[in-house]
């Protein structure tokens, strides 16, 4: 049975026809939208930061405000998308250019090739700010941009929007109903937001709704209207580019380096564009500490998930250890270090220790104690560093809460993944294939991962942006490397073949 949704035609149930007239009414008295630049309340003049507004609203019960591009609901705590707000300008006819329109054309069409030299924000669709952050990093990605927009992924032959989830000749539902039900894969969905942002002639942000329908519907544990985890969306969404677009093969040169090294072969192996820029590959070596034979197994991963947790309490004990060991009467106030993203990638790959309840040795027949190693042996043209932010903590009456860790890790813009992996290279050796830039910066405010919001900085011709929804704003290197980072963007400097 097909699972059928709609989307709604605003993306806030509380946005009725009276308060649409409001806001045209009061948009229309600001016509330059200078003094619309803050979100000032529908109802009254009061303006402000979102906090300010939501204390306003909870002491007047009023619920919207505007600026001169979005409206934000109180009631939603979240920016809202309503297409009926968007300006309907009329296109001209071929027969009504002119000559300085021809100059123009030819003047910059080619200085501005694809639109690429541009930015867009997206609209927040209703708590899709987690999706809009990643999607930002996605269009950005010259890599990307150059698959989707050069027709790696063809929508008017794709298998899957052809299949049969579409309504059958005979009902007479209007055929918008019938279109939408057919954009159900992903990848279709995503070609279309590429060609969207990329519009040189749209002064408004661009939106991704079939996307965001295209999702709910390959992924139903994240559908309907909430905030979601931006690392949990990223690799979920990943994964279906893949299975949109998946190729498989019988890896033999990858399956005689696995029996070389005493790991099982594979049946088969995706080799589609997706697997190869998104998709790296662990390998987990356990050490048996008394016969030390040695057991192998490769796994596939999206993103590297990064113990921050455990490296501040690491540094707040070191601080406090030589606070200990200090011969000064006068006690200064601790001063913690700032834990740095190769600390974190030391850890993540030094030997761990095995208890004989966690490792059974299939040489002894018996339960022995062990090591555990995992190292990276192939790297992914985009590498997602994932931060972890997220846990939970046990209150004094025994109830699980969330929570966040809050702090910053100290990151750089070029990133060498050499010693991390199976194989780091030898002095003399090339390790530019080893080398990431930094393309994008996540970031998440609010106290856990179902509450808050997200944005992003992301390069764009060597300069930086901040993409807050559908506000993009220029920013500088310093303020990028100052952000508390959730998730980290970097690519590899030199791709031998995708």
């Amino acid at each position: 049975m097909a699972l059928t949704m709609h989307m709604p035609t605003a993306g806030c149930e509380h946005m009725d026809n009276d308060s649409i007239a409001k806001i045209r009414q009061l948009r229309s008295k600001h016509l330059n939208g200078e003094d619309l630049v803050q979100y000032t309340c529908l109802e009254c003049s009061t303006t402000g930061s979102f906090p300010t507004l939501d204390k306003h609203f909870t002491e007047t019960k009023h619920d919207l405000a505007v600026s001169h591009k979005t409206v934000y609901c109180g009631r939603c705590n979240d920016l809202v998308y309503d297409p009926t707000l968007l300006s309907t300008g009329k296109k001209r006819k071929l027969a009504e250019t002119n000559e300085d329109d021809d100059s123009y054309l030819t003047s910059n069409t080619s200085q501005r090739p694809c639109g690429r030299n541009g930015v867009r924000g997206l609209f927040n669709l209703g708590e899709t700010c987690y999706m809009n952050a990643v999607l930002q990093m996605m269009v950005h990605n010259p890599l990307l941009a150059s698959y989707f927009l050069g027709m790696g992924h063809p929508t008017h032959t794709c298998p899957i929007s052809k299949e049969p989830d579409k309504k059958n000749e005979s009902d007479s539902e209007d055929e918008d109903d019938e279109k939408k039900e057919q954009q159900t894969c992903v990848a279709c969905g995503m070609t279309e937001v590429f060609s969207d942002v990329t519009m040189v002639d749209q002064p408004t942000p661009a939106h991704a709704v079939n996307l965001l329908f295209a999702s709910w519907k390959n992924i139903p544990a994240m559908s309907g209207k909430g905030q979601q985890d931006a690392q949990e969306w990223f690799m979920q969404i990943v994964d279906r580019l893949h299975e949109a677009v998946a190729q498989y093969k019988v890896p033999e040169k990858t399956n005689s380096i696995n029996e070389a090294n005493g790991i099982p072969p594979l049946d088969k192996q995706c080799v589609c564009f997706f697997h190869k820029v998104f998709y790296g590959r662990y390998n987990n070596q356990i050490t048996c500490d008394t016969c030390h034979t040695v057991s192998s197994r490769e796994d596939e991963f999206s993103s590297i998930s990064l113990d921050f947790k455990k490296q501040v309490k690491k540094k707040k004990k070191a601080a406090k250890d030589a606070a200990n060991a200090s011969d000064s009467k006068d006690k200064e106030p601790l001063k913690i270090a700032i834990p740095n993203i190769h600390e974190c990638l030391r850890s993540f790959t030094a030997p761990e220790p095995l208890s004989p309840e966690q490792y059974s040795c299939q040489e002894c027949k018996e339960r022995r104690s062990a090591s555990k190693q995992t190292r990276i042996r192939k790297l992914p043209a985009i590498l997602c560093v994932h931060v972890k932010r997220f846990g939970m903590k046990q209150l004094g009456t025994g109830v699980f809460v969330p929570e966040k860790y809050e702090g910053r890790l100290e990151f750089s813009l070029q990133l060498d993944m050499a010693p991390y992996t199976t194989r780091p290279p030898k002095n003399g050796e090339d390790t530019e294939k080893y080398m990431y830039d930094l393309d994008c910066v996540v970031v998440h405010q609010g106290e856990h991962a179902h509450n808050g919001h997200y944005f992003a900085f992301c390069r764009q011709d060597n300069k930086w942006f901040r993409f807050d929804d559908e506000i993009v704003s220029a920013t500088t290197t310093e303020d990028v490397m100052r952000q508390e980072a959730y998730l980290l963007f970097y690519s590899l400097r030199r791709i031998e073949k995708v």
